[in-house]
């Protein structure tokens, strides 16, 4: 017996999860809780150098009776002497439908580039379940495991390239006082059609608030690509130190 192309089964579960909320049984979805962060920094130098560099942050988040989404994006541009020297973007977006108490199935999207990693465009979707190991004031910790399919444009004439593999996650977030906050968390993608063919994310953050609704944020970013394009190297990272403006609301 024939087994199905799993790319063909894979994209018929996820037109499954985007039909989800249109199939499940009406209910009423109360007003709930979100929450939006905006981060930004900028640094300058004239004279015997000139170089400039920035960055942009968002995060958001929404949640209602079952449901959430959340997304967020940033970028990092650098430039020496008018030109420029790096250049980061990247964004994502996942929705959640909770099954159990602390068990989630989750549908996430993914983009990012980084021309100076010889990276014109990566796209990637996933479908995840979601386990929170532990939820309490004081810290989380949370877990996510799925199937994944990708899409690499490589710079120059080089073609673009599909992937079916995976997502293994774990992330968390902890508060150090009443001030102040970290976060962490580390992805790693496996490819199941080349297994050589790997990537490793990181990402470690530090938080201060210096009012209600505004904050000093220190963040550091790792990313590790086993088989990088050709001609580039395996490891990028990234410093930042932004000011960040936070809004949001409890749910009602």
């Amino acid at each position: 017996m024939r087994i199905a192309d799993p790319r063909c089964l894979f994209a018929a579960a996820l037109a499954a999860g985007c039909l989800l909320p249109h199939l499940a049984r009406a209910q009423a979805i109360p007003a709930g809780a979100w929450d939006l962060k905006l981060g930004f920094s900028y640094l300058a130098t004239s004279g015997n150098s000139k170089t400039s560099s920035s960055s942009a942050d968002l995060a958001f988040n929404r949640a209602w009776r079952a449901w959430s989404v959340e997304g967020s994006a940033n970028g990092v541009t650098a430039t020496k002497r008018q030109r420029r020297t790096a250049e980061s973007y990247n964004a994502q977006a996942r929705a959640k439908r909770r099954l159990r108490k602390r068990l989630q199935i989750t549908l996430g999207l993914r983009w990012e580039r980084n021309r100076f990693a010889g990276l014109a465009g990566r796209q990637t979707a996933d479908l995840s379940v979601l386990w929170e190991i532990r939820d309490t004031p004081g810290w989380k910790l949370r877990a996510l495991g799925g199937l994944s399919l990708g899409r690499e444009e490589p710079r120059g004439n080089r073609p673009p390239s599909d992937s079916f593999g995976g997502l293994l996650q774990l992330s968390g977030d902890a508060r150090l006082s009443g001030t102040t906050t970290c976060d962490g968390q580390v992805t790693f993608f496996p490819d199941f059609e080349d297994f050589a063919d790997y990537r490793l994310q990181g990402h470690l953050g530090l938080q201060a608030a210096l009012s209600p609704h505004l904050g000093l944020r220190l963040g550091y970013d790792l990313k590790f690509d086993h088989d990088p394009v050709p001609g580039f190297g395996t490891t990028d990272a990234s410093t930042t130190a932004s000011l960040v403006v936070q809004l949001g609301r409890k749910a009602e």
